[in-house]
This record gives C-alpha cells, structure tokens and sequence, in this order.
C-alpha cells in the first residue's frame, strides 16, 4: 500500500518537473544559461589576444 502511494507521489513530482523546465516561462532562462560557456569561451580568447 505505502509502496503504491510513493509511486504515485514520485510520477506527480517527476510531471510537475517536466511541466516546469518545458514551461514557456522559463525558455528565455534556460536559452540565456545554455549559452553562458560560450560566452565564456569568446571572453577568454578575447583576453588571451589583449595579453598578446
């Protein structure tokens, strides 16, 4: 019984976490952070040929 009831509980939690991250709210976030080690990247090249 108790095993059936954390099951279901688990599927819940795992849904709402999907409905999240697909959520329309947070493609800008999520698009901003997916590029940060890029920017990373052409900052450091960038520094790099200052030093030069």
């Amino acid at each position: 019984m108790i095993s059936g009831f954390m099951t279901a509980i688990l599927i819940i939690i795992f849904i709402g976490i999907v409905l999240w991250a697909y959520s329309q709210k947070n493609k800008d976030t999520f698009k901003d952070l997916s590029q940060m080690p890029l920017d990373e990247e052409d900052r450091v090249k960038t520094e790099e040929k200052k030093h030069e």
